[in-house]
């Protein structure tokens, strides 16, 4: 059993009405636009998954992806997340943390809502394994 804790905290609900008054005001451009930017970010790191051989699974809405890191070393998913911040200097979430069972154990998340030159930056470095 992961000895993982999260915290989760949130915003006071006068500023979340704030920011829901916000988004309602935005037009469809921004929405499509966004989502533009974000398939082209997922499009980039999950390439860079697939050439090193950690196959990704492509999310259809979302800015996190999950990949296949079995062929790594280490017998859990900590040790495999552990292995690539220590290779590459790239974080990762380890898969156990979304599973309670063994399910996770090959498996670490990424995050791909960075900015272009932080996220070219990490799969240049992912690209050394």
């Amino acid at each position: 059993m992961s000895t993982i804790s999260f915290t989760c905290a949130r915003p006071p609900a006068p500023l979340q009405m704030g920011v829901a008054a916000g988004i309602e005001r935005l037009r469809d451009g921004y929405y499509v636009s966004l989502c533009e930017q974000f398939r082209a970010k997922r499009d980039v790191l999950c390439q860079t998954l697939a050439a090193i051989g950690l196959t990704p699974m492509v999310p259809q809405g979302s800015y996190y992806v999950l990949a296949d890191v079995s062929r790594l070393p280490g017998d859990r998913s900590k040790a495999k997340a552990m292995f690539l911040l220590e290779r590459t200097g790239v974080p990762s979430v380890p898969g156990a943390a979304f599973h309670l069972s063994d399910a996770g154990r090959g498996l670490v998340r990424f995050c791909f809502a960075k900015p272009d030159a932080e996220l070219e930056d990490a799969c240049r470095r992912l690209r050394r394994l």
